[in-house]
Parts: C-alpha cells; sequence; structure tokens
C-alpha cells in the first residue's frame, strides 16, 4: 500500500455486515451532502459515474437531487447507501481523500465474495482454488484506483454490483487457469451468468434465463 496516499475513516458502510441506523446517515437531499457530490462530480469527473454505475449522470448538468433518486430508482441503493456514510463519518472529503475509500469498499466486498464462493466450490468440486484479489492506487492522486478480481475490474459501490463483478472473475479465472467451469445450472449442466436481480447478485441460467443461486454479497 502506497503510505503517501491519505488516511480516512473508512465509513462503516464499508465494513462487511455492518449496518447503519438510518439516523446516523444525511438524508439524502440534505443540501450539504448534495454540495459534495456536485464538488467530487467536477473532481472525479467520470471516475465518479462509473463508480455508481448506470443510472446516475453526473456530469456538468448533474442535478444531484434528481439522479440521487435515479440511483435508487435504478435498483443501486447501495451506492448511495455508502455515499451517505462517507459523508457522514469524513463529512466534505475532498477527492484525495475519498478516493482511497472507495479503493477499500470494493477491495474488502470483493475479497468477502471471493472468500464465500472459494468455500463454495470446494464443498462442490473437493478442490481447495484460489483466485487472485489485487488492488492498485490511481496514477493520480485524487483518481480512483483499480479493484480486480483475476482479469475483472470490479466496478461499482452498491455491494450487489461488486458481488457480480466479483463473481464474473471467479468464474472466468476458474475457467481459464484452472479449466474448471464453475458453477453449473443443476437442471442444464451449463455455467450460468452472475448477473443483477431484483433480490439481489445471483447466478442466473444461460439456457433459461432462472436463478439458479444466489451470490454472496
Amino acid at each position: 500500500m502506497d503510505p503517501a496516499r491519505p488516511a480516512a475513516a473508512h465509513p462503516e458502510a464499508a465494513l462487511p455486515g455492518a449496518t447503519r441506523p438510518e439516523a446516523d446517515l444525511p438524508a439524502p437531499d440534505d443540501p450539504a451532502f448534495l454540495a459534495w457530490l456536485r464538488m467530487l462530480a467536477y473532481d472525479l469527473g467520470l471516475d465518479l459515474d462509473l463508480c455508481l454505475g448506470p443510472g446516475l449522470d453526473i456530469g456538468r448538468d448533474f442535478d444531484p437531487a434528481l439522479d440521487i433518486e435515479a440511483e435508487a430508482a435504478c435498483g443501486s441503493p447501495g451506492g448511495l447507501a455508502f455515499l451517505r456514510a462517507a459523508f457522514a463519518d469524513n463529512g466534505a472529503a475532498p477527492a484525495p481523500f475519498f478516493a482511497p475509500l472507495v479503493d477499500e469498499h470494493r477491495r474488502i466486498h470483493a475479497e468477502r465474495v471471493v472468500a464465500a464462493l472459494l468455500a463454495r466450490a470446494r464443498q462442490d468440486t473437493g478442490r481447495a482454488l484460489d483466485v487472485p484479489v489485487r488492488h492498485e492506487w490511481s496514477d493520480v492522486p485524487d483518481g480512483i484506483g483499480r479493484v480486480s478480481v483475476g482479469h475483472e475490474i470490479v466496478n461499482g459501490l452498491d455491494p450487489v454490483d461488486i458481488a457480480v463483478s466479483a463473481a464474473e472473475g471467479v468464474q472466468c479465472h476458474l475457467a481459464e487457469r484452472e479449466r474448471l467451469v464453475w458453477p453449473l445450472c443443476p437442471d442444464h449442466r451449463t455455467g450460468p451468468h452472475a448477473t443483477r436481480t431484483p433480490e439481489g447478485a445471483a447466478w442466473v441460467c444461460s439456457v433459461t434465463g432462472h436463478v439458479v443461486a444466489p451470490v454472496p454479497g
């Protein structure tokens, strides 16, 4: 880890299994919270677009009140929850202090998902498998770094989106490095796809589209 990167308090939302009382978080339409999002949108540019995922436009015409509503409507409330927790714990942290929070948030959730998936794979196959979770700091001081599972880049702030990316990374790594198709749909004996569903991240059958199993998140 680069010791030159600034330290900031990690929001509890970034920690596995943690929950935050609603009363401890800023309201989604809190003026100070919205001003902070505008600042991050300006300082981070497209990087923040990538963090929040599809459906949230925070470009030059960013309207936080509308876009926060869109964030929840497009099925990614976890991203908004992370931002609210980060603001509650750190205030209007500038981009160089906020970026490491995103890096750690993604890394923590990706590592948890990978560990759970590999434990299940060992139950199913009897093999002790390994899939690397890597983190690289950004080349610019106020940039968001890169977390990857195998060769799959982990995007998003919502733990559901992180779980989908991590599951894809595990599946691809096992196929490429171990010549192992895992998991399998028990009905069709084909590899399902990690997908975001209304119930969360799940393995979805590539033949009929039914949910095979949830992806731990």
